[in-house]
């Protein structure tokens, strides 16, 4: 995400932000209620009756860590068996009992029980050992819900792989890995290095991520949508660490005009609308292309090249291109990155009076025309600005005027 936008989103949240300190205050009470009701040697004495989620007393631990810390953080998104341990029916066994979430446990609920709470207990008494938690059998959004419970200041207080996905996406974050902790230290870190928002507490951080691009578009149900609004809906983009970006060689040939295109052009068009839209396609094609850029550096060993691939777009909207990267050789190459949800075949790119001068006076810029970005297996095409612009197939047509005047 380029800095001006994310300027503007925080603005924004500051309109509410005054609103968001009282009520993490009331919370953080709750908090430090909960930890001192289930210090480590509390949850280690605990009966299956004062632990399971299912039965009627509220104070349970799974209970209160649920629903009465519900504002921390949701994790109703998952079934009961997230706890290790509860009460209540499986499947069409409609029978209530104790039941082992995860046979890796224990043979027995006794056995397991005291298992889960020797693996919740190794999340207390070890918040910085990543690989030990990492490991510990915990479920991720149980995990994530006691470690930042007990490490306010360290854990981000949103579970959700698919929300960590889709916020890493909005904010275009490079990620690798696929564990929910990496996905919320990405987010942190990104947190943390910003200006504005490293003052913040990380339960305003996430108030903001949800204020500004709300949930997953993909948990927006078609059949509840207006047809004015689905017609907007934007299919979110799979994780970026599950994305294999392939290069491709292709040659351009004659395009043929198309008789219906003078037809399409009479409607009125929602610039506001496509310009978001545009948007998130551009800044997910760049995503993509940076660890394309990393990945392909990596592979020929250049592991100090890997680190000076800059991401220009981010904050310079006037450099004419959007990454500066380097060849195998260390030569700088710079790269502007135009992207479309189509496969390959006929494409319309658009390309700034700054980018065209840029392109025509620095050596060693290129275009990487990301083919299918929406999907997990991109395509790209990479190619010198002089020879697609000086390309006899290449059709280029002024679309934009600007306009000066005076008025008195």
């Amino acid at each position: 995400m380029k800095l001006s936008s994310l300027r503007e989103y925080q603005l924004d949240f500051e309109k509410i932000r005054p609103n968001v300190l009282p009520n993490f205050k009331e919370l953080f009470k709750l908090v430090e209620s909960f930890k001192n009701d289930f210090s480590s040697k509390k949850i280690l004495n605990l009966n299956l009756d004062s632990f399971v989620v299912g039965k009627r007393d509220p104070n349970t631990f799974c209970n209160r860590i649920e629903n009465e810390l519900n504002e921390w953080g949701n994790i109703h998104g998952s079934t009961a068996k997230k706890f290790g341990i509860y009460y209540g029916v499986d499947g069409i066994d409609i029978n209530k009992q104790y039941r082992i979430g995860k046979a890796s446990y224990g043979p027995s609920v006794e056995i397991a029980f005291e298992n889960v709470k020797l693996a919740i207990v190794d999340l207390i008494n070890n918040p910085n050992d990543l690989t030990s938690i990492k490991n510990n059998p915990i479920s991720p959004m149980f995990k994530g819900k006691i470690l930042s419970i007990y490490f306010p200041e360290k854990f981000l207080n949103i579970f959700s792989a698919s929300h960590l996905n889709y916020f890493i996406n909005e904010l275009s974050l490079e990620n690798n890995s696929k564990s929910e902790i990496d996905k919320q230290n990405q987010l942190l870190t990104f947190k943390n290095s910003d200006s504005v928002m490293a003052k913040w507490s990380i339960f305003e951080f996430s108030k903001f991520l949800y204020h500004s691009f709300g949930k997953p578009n993909d948990e927006l149900k078609n059949d509840k949508l207006p047809e004015e609004l689905s017609k907007l809906k934007l299919k979110d983009f799979p994780p970026i660490e599950s994305i294999n970006a392939e290069f491709v060689n292709l040659k351009t040939e004659k395009s043929i005009s198309s008789k219906s295109s003078s037809k399409r052009k009479s409607k009125k068009t929602d610039y506001s609308s496509q310009s978001k839209r545009f948007k998130k396609i551009g800044d997910r094609g760049e995503q993509i292309v940076v660890m394309a850029e990393r990945k392909f550096l990596l592979k020929k060993n250049k592991p100090k090249l890997v680190k000076k691939v800059d991401h220009v777009a981010k904050y310079d909207d006037s450099a004419g291109y959007d990454i500066k990267s380097f060849d195998e050789n260390g030569v700088e190459k710079y790269i502007e990155v135009k992207s479309t949800l189509k496969p390959i075949g006929h494409s319309n790119i658009f390309i700034s009076s700054n980018e065209l001068s840029v392109s025509n006076d620095t050596e060693n810029y290129y275009f990487y025309i990301v083919y299918e970005v929406g999907s997990k297996q991109p395509k790209i095409w990479k190619i010198k600005g002089t020879e697609l612009l000086n390309d006899k197939n290449i059709k280029i047509t002024p679309s934009l005027y600007k306009v000066t005047f005076k008025t008195k």
